[in-house]
């Protein structure tokens, strides 16, 4: 059985600390579940599961892009915070296109726009692209804007809740085709 306590170690070294016990009992809980965090483990949470993800909140997911042919690599399990929402689909910010560091900062500074201090499942984002552009980290955050179809979405969206996100965001559950992580997180930072 796998023990989630060096990451929360490594987390809290790092000035990272689970916002709830809550957290770190979901995290520790999907462990058990599994002796290693997955992405199947995560889909299979039926308390978790929304057909629509709605503005300013996390959700992990399958998708198989539209126009996968024609990119140089993409992610088949985003975890998105949503911002938008277009005719057929939406927009969102794919914290899987950044390395774990610039998801921190991005996280830190995503902090400042949370709808409450409570972290808990009424806590979202108040997200639009006008005001990500306001961010102090928006650069960073800029090669994880995305857009995605509903059409394309193979699974239930998988809420993570606000108390969730900093452990969320260092699950490794990313899925990239025809480009590994380093090369992804490589290209992401020269267009910072």
């Amino acid at each position: 059985m796998a023990d989630f306590r060096p990451l929360l170690n490594r987390l809290s070294e790092r000035g990272i600390r689970p916002n709830s016990a809550a957290a770190r009992e979901w995290f520790s809980k999907k462990i058990r579940e599994s002796s290693v965090i997955n992405r199947r483990t995560l889909l299979s949470d039926s308390e978790r599961k929304a057909a629509t993800p709605q503005i300013g909140k996390m959700y992990f997911y399958n998708y198989d892009p539209k126009f996968k042919d024609k990119l140089p690599y993409y992610d088949e399990f985003p975890l998105i915070f949503v911002i938008d929402y277009f005719s057929g689909g939406f927009m969102g910010i794919n914290l899987h296109y950044v390395s774990p560091r610039n998801r921190m900062e991005i996280m830190e500074s995503l902090s400042g726009i949370a709808t409450n201090k409570r972290y808990d499942a009424s806590t979202r984002l108040a997200l639009s692209y006008k005001v990500l552009r306001g961010v102090s980290k928006f650069s960073t955050m800029k090669p994880c804007i995305k857009k995605y179809l509903f059409s394309n979405v193979k699974s239930s969206f998988v809420t993570i809740n606000a108390n969730e996100w900093d452990i969320a965001i260092f699950l490794p559950v990313q899925k990239f085709r025809k480009a590994n992580a380093s090369k992804v997180w490589s290209d992401s930072s020269r267009m910072q």
